[in-house]
């Protein structure tokens, strides 16, 4: 396991929130079909540079906001570090908590019938796709 899965499993945690992790085969299939949705070319790496971008801003409050700029329920949040990892969860509210909760990181969220796809990079940039 790495550092910023432990964080964000202990953050869950911390704040009681339910959250179901994803496996490896769902991180996969996760991954794949992402990457064929939003991405020039299917992968099995989420390249913020093959990303097939809507639009760009610079916000680094753009994790408080999320509750505001993100509606619906269930939704992922996605990481990597020494690989990726991945969390299902119920709405923004429950994935800004956590992300309050836990240090600056670039991040990836979509929903349940990737509606949508968004990065957060660790230069604050904010990619939507």
């Amino acid at each position: 396991m790495s550092y910023l899965e432990d964080e964000i499993d202990e953050a869950f945690n911390a704040l009681n929130l339910d959250a179901g992790k994803l496996d490896s085969s769902e991180l996969n299939l996760l991954i794949s079909s992402l990457t064929r949705k939003f991405f020039k070319a299917q992968s099995n790496v989420l390249d913020p540079v093959e990303l097939n971008e809507k639009s760009t801003e610079h916000n680094p409050d753009f994790w408080k906001e999320v509750p505001h700029r993100i509606s619906g329920n269930g939704l992922v949040l996605l990481v990597l570090d020494s690989a990726y990892s991945a969390w299902r969860m119920e709405n923004a509210r429950v994935l800004a908590s956590v992300l309050g909760e836990t240090t600056g990181y670039p991040f990836w969220i979509t929903d349940n019938e990737l509606t949508f796809l968004v990065h957060m990079d660790d230069h604050d940039c904010v990619i939507w796709a």
